[in-house]
């Protein structure tokens, strides 16, 4: 009697394992890695936009106001996905609280907390009176020769780190410049 309970389990079993190799191995419903590829930038990995999905931008001060408190400062500052309006689909900033840093991100999704990067210098906070975000957009935006960075098409990146503007277009090998936070003099153009 106990072999035909044996052999029925065995072939129970047998079906269960097919069933779940045949689940596991069957077509996937993902899409395409060409359509949602990661592009890594400077510690943060930035999922590209599919095409057909709508662009949300946000400016610097509606991100600053969801992503930070009255008690926070901040000594770093990204916007990606920059566009000559000053605009970005998501703004990242290094924020001091205390004696804790951490990186509150702004985007379509509202505000989130990520790791910080490995290697991003804590420096001093943000100086408040110093180049605003617009005028420095302005200086690349009129900036010629072999640092122009195009702004039209609302790819470039945007960071403020040290004192300095950086402003590159959408790949590493984009034109782009760096300039003073406080002179607003442009410090150099890279390529």
């Amino acid at each position: 009697m106990r072999i035909p309970f044996l052999s029925g389990t065995a072939a129970g079993l047998l079906v269960l394992l097919l069933f779940c190799a045949a689940c596991t191995s069957g077509q996937s419903n993902q899409t395409p890695a060409t359509e949602n590829a990661t592009v890594a930038t400077g510690g943060f990995s930035a999922v590209a936009i599919a095409n057909g999905s709508q662009v949300e931008r946000f400016t610097l001060e509606e991100a600053e106001s969801a992503a930070l408190q009255a008690n926070q400062s901040f000594f770093y500052l990204r916007g990606e996905h920059v566009d000559s309006s000053g605009k970005a689909e998501r703004w990242i900033f290094g924020v001091h609280e205390g004696n804790t840093s951490s990186m509150q991100v702004y985007d379509k999704n509202g505000v989130s907390t990520v790791a910080m990067p490995p290697g991003l210098p804590i420096q001093g906070d943000v100086p408040v009176g110093g180049l605003s975000l617009t005028d420095a957009l302005k200086i690349a935006d009129s900036s010629s020769g072999a640092g122009a960075v195009d702004l039209t098409d609302g790819m470039a990146t945007l960071q403020l780190m040290n004192g300095e503007y950086t402003i590159t277009g959408p790949s590493s090998s984009s034109l782009g410049i760096t300039i003073n936070a406080t002179t607003g003099e442009l410090s150099s153009t890279h390529g």
